[in-house]
């Protein structure tokens, strides 16, 4: 089977944040959220963005869509260079790339009529007129799975799992190549994901759909994407195929995201021999390897020297020091 055609192509990209912390004379500290993050996405492809709290997944994103701005690296779109665009040409890669947000709640103007929330972006890019909005939005509304009627209700009027389906309709009424979902299901309850899940599956096949599919759940991730890159302090430790990430972790980092995840079968036993704790903190990272205060593995050069990504079979990269170059 031949492979998509490239959509997006992230290159180096980089980003520090700066913030003001300390009393009673507080002092400047540097943030390093994204360092050095590259993947790829095709059409219609799915790849999954993993790691824990604060590994600078939805920074990613969005740096990718220029809501905050990268302080290095390149984002290519097709044949545009989204960090370097003109406000012109990122008013029309707006066109083609979305995003869902994860809490639909905080997404959604609560003084808006779900009508005019998804008309608006209609009217602002010219994709329909007046007249016509109405039955775009109705439209819209029933791919997603809700009545029409609900065009003329105020968002607190819906539960968690009909707003979200509400950002999903929004992020489809421009009719986008890419969509990058932030955590879309981690607010909903068990039940409501799952329905989730089939929806964007279904607009995935009906729409050849491209996502960039942000979660801590790996098994969310596994049932939903092709291909994923695993985050730790906003680095790539791992790449590749879902099925080898996934059957055959090779950074420890990713063998420790394997056992934490929830086993449906209480006969299995899980064995860690990792380091407990929360992640070093990204203002002061440890010097080498930044897992290898929690990694059983770790050898005095991983002290030191951190590692580079190195290739481990088709399509598969991994950045440790247990793997040669």
């Amino acid at each position: 089977m031949s492979e998509n055609k490239t959509l997006l192509q992230v290159r180096d990209l980089s980003k520090t944040f700066l913030s003001r912390k300390g009393w009673p004379v507080p002092k400047t500290v540097a943030v390093r959220a994204v360092d050095g993050v590259s993947f790829e996405v095709g059409q219609g492809e799915a790849l999954g963005v993993v790691g824990e709290s604060g590994c600078g997944k939805s920074t990613v994103a969005r740096l990718a869509l220029r809501l905050i701005e990268a302080d290095g690296g390149s984002v290519r779109f097709g044949d545009t260079e989204v960090l370097g665009a003109s406000k012109a040409d990122l008013r029309r890669l707006r066109r083609r790339m979305q995003i869902v947000f994860q809490d639909p709640a905080s997404a959604l103007d609560p003084r808006q009529r779900v009508g005019e929330a998804l008309g608006e972006a209609l009217r602002v890019h010219g994709l329909a007129n007046r007249r016509d909005v109405r039955t775009v939005v109705e439209r819209l509304l029933d791919e997603v799975g809700l009545p029409k009627v609900a065009a003329d209700r105020f968002p607190h009027e819906f539960s968690g799992g009909q707003r979200q389906r509400i950002g999903i309709a929004r992020a489809l009424a421009l009719g986008p190549d890419l969509v990058f979902a932030d955590e879309p299901v981690s607010a909903l309850d068990v039940s409501v994901q799952a329905q989730i899940l089939v929806l964007l599956e279904r607009l995935k096949a009906e729409r050849n759909l491209a996502f960039v599919f942000i979660s801590h759940d790996l098994g969310v991730v596994r049932h939903f994407c092709r291909k994923v890159v695993v985050l730790y302090l906003g680095r790539v430790v791992e790449q590749g195929p879902v099925p080898d990430i996934f059957d055959t972790p090779l950074h420890p980092y990713t063998q420790l995201l394997k056992v934490s995840s929830p086993n449906p079968d209480p006969d299995t036993a899980v064995h860690m021999a990792f380091q407990e704790g929360e992640p070093p903190s990204p203002v002061n990272p440890p010097k080498g390897c930044h897992f290898h205060p929690r990694c059983p593995h770790a050898m005095d050069v991983c002290r030191s020297v951190y590692p580079s990504l190195r290739k481990a079979g088709d399509g598969r990269v991994v950045a440790c020091h247990l793997y040669p170059e």
